[in-house]
């Protein structure tokens, strides 16, 4: 769904399951015009005003007046459910309750004297105003989900900064705190000493596996308690229609007994589940909720169509679209054998239940992609401060081994290191850590003189483009530790053009040296830049390191 592709039972979107199962119930309820089967204005307007009070680029237009209209349309529209859901979207609790328990009482008594009447107004106004709720809270909490995506996947990253910045602190700060300690007290074994072993361990230490983000929570509240009341009210209704049949004790208890499994096992197949996780034995249930339509088919006074409208839910959920649309089909036709009515009756029963559940896939499934989103960015957010923490300390602690080992053999000379690694170490958990490459040459030529080394300097930095000298400040401090660390050196040349940094040495120390994260490193940052980072011998007995830039 948000990488360009489209899971086989993800199914409709939203938008078009509200308006399925709102244009469902009003042609299933609405009063018809005078000598046809069209639903009455009243009806149409009723569909019209519900539609603003559920999508959510409507809500300039929803108020209090759009809600009397509903409330005056419901007596004459046939759908007083539309009523009841929309006093639960725009009235405040508890008072929403309470006008919604009126409506329903009000569909109850329009419906007719009759008990199975009022049972089923009751019943309908119940069910549609919670499912139209229902769906519609879960609608705009999918769409508040998934524009929300990236500032949580900025969350969890600061987050990963806070937890690198106390680890950094912890492995990295003590030893260099500890090294200008040194230093100030100017015993440079112990200086060098200090800087290799934090350096080897810099280079050493692997990228740590990371977590999982805290999940959003549990499934939104509302969902569970709507299925059971809307399942309760059917039953109802079923359990009323039963009753003022002229049926024996037998047929009476043999059909409540089939109801009230069916019923049982829709709430079995209807519970939210994360996607792609079916009920246990959903075959086997679905094939008896079957069965149990199919028999009912064959009794005394014809069907009642909630048992059909159950088996062709439970297809559209179980089943893959390419089975579960020609069930669901399929039972609509059955129930069309008997009456039209009854066939309206399957599609907007279906289409409640099936709705609920979609839309609850919907959030579950949108908060998985949050969640992988959040992976992913901690994941490169944790790749960057290893790269940093590779290139900026790995590197900062070798020359400060260096320039320690260089002060024992001249201790007149200062080559003890300053604070400037310290300051790197803080910098790393930030957005942006970037070397200055004026900085990083005169340390490089620093340590080259200090180290016997002659350096030969074409260019400057300013001849290089503004944008790319991080990364050459970057491939000039690991090329000149790399010199340091595996070469005899006696001699270097760096080329500082508007195209690049070209740096050679001679006397490179022969191979294989241990695998390092340098050049990996390096490369990635060049890749950033779309530039090429490359080493490799260059002429008899020398090694260059070179990072083109793109023209």
């Amino acid at each position: 769904m948000f990488g360009g592709t489209k899971d086989e039972d993800e199914g409709l979107p939203g938008p078009v399951v509200l308006s399925l199962v709102l244009l469902g119930a009003m042609f299933g309820m609405a009063a018809p015009a005078a000598g046809g089967w069209w639903p009455a204005p009243a009806a149409l307007l009723a569909l019209a005003v519900q539609a603003v009070h559920c999508l959510p680029w409507t809500t300039r237009l929803r108020g209090a007046w759009t809600l009397a209209a509903q409330l005056l349309l419901a007596p004459w529209s046939g759908v007083p459910g539309f009523a009841a859901a929309s006093v639960l979207l725009l009235v405040r609790r508890p008072v929403r309750w309470a006008l919604f328990a009126l409506v329903v009482a009000g569909a109850a008594a329009l419906a007719g004297d009759g008990g199975y009447r009022a049972a089923n107004g009751a019943s309908n106004a119940l069910a549609q105003g919670l499912t139209v709720y229902a769906l519609t809270r879960l609608f705009h909490l999918y769409a508040e989900l998934h524009a929300a995506r990236d500032q949580l996947a900025a969350a969890q990253v600061a987050s990963e900064r806070q937890r690198a910045a106390q680890e950094l602190h912890a492995a990295i700060g003590v030893p260099l705190a500890a090294i200008l300690r040194l230093a100030a007290d100017g015993d440079a074994t112990a200086v060098a000493a200090t800087a290799r072993r934090a350096a080897a361990g810099v280079r050493a230490t692997p990228e740590p596996p990371y977590p999982a983000p805290a999940p959003d929570g549990p499934m939104p509240a509302l969902v569970l308690p709507i299925l059971v009341a809307v399942h309760l009210g059917y039953l109802a209704v079923g359990i009323a229609y039963l009753t003022d049949l002229a049926l024996t004790p037998l047929q009476l208890t043999s059909a409540l007994g089939a109801l009230t499994l069916v019923t049982g096992l829709q709430v079995h197949h209807s519970l939210p589940r994360p996607p792609g996780i079916h009920p246990p034995g959903y075959l086997w249930t679905w094939a008896i909720q079957c069965a149990l339509a199919v028999a009912v088919l064959f009794g005394p006074d014809g069907p009642h169509p909630q048992l059909l409208a159950f088996a062709a839910a439970s297809a559209l959920v179980l089943l893959p679209p390419a089975a579960g649309w020609p069930a669901f089909g399929a039972a609509v036709l059955a129930a069309g054998t008997v009456s039209g009515t009854a066939a309206v009756d399957v599609v907007t029963i279906a289409l409640v239940y099936y709705g609920l559940t979609l839309l609850t896939t919907l959030v579950h499934r949108v908060r998985e992609a949050r969640r992988a989103l959040a992976e992913l960015a901690v994941a490169r957010e944790r790749r960057r401060i290893a790269r940093d923490v590779h290139d900026l300390l790995g590197s900062g602690l070798t020359a400060i081994a260096v320039t320690a080992e260089l002060a024992l053999r001249e201790p007149d000379a200062d080559h003890l290191p300053q604070a400037a690694a310290l300051a790197e170490l803080r910098a790393i958990p930030a957005d942006h850590t970037e070397l200055d490459l004026t900085r990083e040459l005169a340390s490089a030529q620093a340590l080259l003189t200090a180290a016997g080394i002659t350096l030969q300097l074409t260019g400057t930095p300013d001849t290089t483009p503004t944008a790319a000298r991080p990364l050459l400040a970057a491939a000039l401090r690991e090329g000149i530790t790399n010199l340091l660390r595996h070469s005899r050196a006696t001699h270097c040349t760096l080329t500082l053009t508007p195209t690049g940094l070209r740096l050679t040495n001679n006397h490179p120390h022969p191979g294989p040296h241990p695998p390092g994260n340098g050049t990996p490193n390096l490369t990635t940052r060049a890749t950033t830049h779309h530039a090429t980072f490359t080493t490799s011998p260059d002429a008899p007995n020398h090694w260059t390191l070179a990072v083109t830039l793109s023209t």
